[in-house]
């Protein structure tokens, strides 16, 4: 073999361990990535979740507590709308596989804490008649609502 020839092979071992270097590099970056969007999305979620909550009444967290217990529907029913609305944006996005089960079941359970709730179940029940949810959600919500429920009763 001439020098040229060893120059030639270390240049492409060279350039191969380059290439190897830089795609485990780029793979560690995007695993890096993946988690701060994952941070990102969950905390957006939960800020929204908190101003939801904080728009309704304290007294909408007692168990005992109706929709007719409130006072006028008007203020009560768009921030649960909302809440409905946001549930459902994480039910579709943990339907088609965007997170992990750890935050679907942190996301879960708030759900299933809200439909503990009389009042969060008797508007569920409002809102189904003018909003169109998926029957898929409509059968989620439907069985978490009575988890909830029974949960709440013992």
């Amino acid at each position: 073999m001439t020098s040229s020839d060893w120059v030639t092979i270390l240049g492409t071992g060279a350039t191969i361990t380059s290439v190897v270097v830089a795609g485990y590099a780029l793979w560690r970056q995007l695993a890096v990535l993946r988690k701060q969007m994952a941070i990102q999305h969950f905390s957006d979620y939960a800020r929204r979740y908190a101003e939801i909550m904080e728009r309704l009444p304290s007294r909408v967290h007692d168990p005992r507590c109706t929709l007719a217990d409130l006072g006028p529907s008007d203020a009560v029913l768009p921030p649960i709308r909302t809440f409905f609305a946001t549930c459902f944006e994480e039910w579709y996005l943990h339907e088609r596989g965007f997170f992990d089960q750890g935050m679907w079941d942190t996301w879960r359970l708030g759900m299933h804490n809200a439909l503990a709730k009389s009042t969060f179940r008797e508007a569920w029940e409002i809102i189904t008649r003018d909003t169109h949810y998926p029957q898929d959600f409509r059968a989620f919500v439907a069985a978490e609502a009575a988890t909830a429920q029974a949960a709440a009763r013992k």
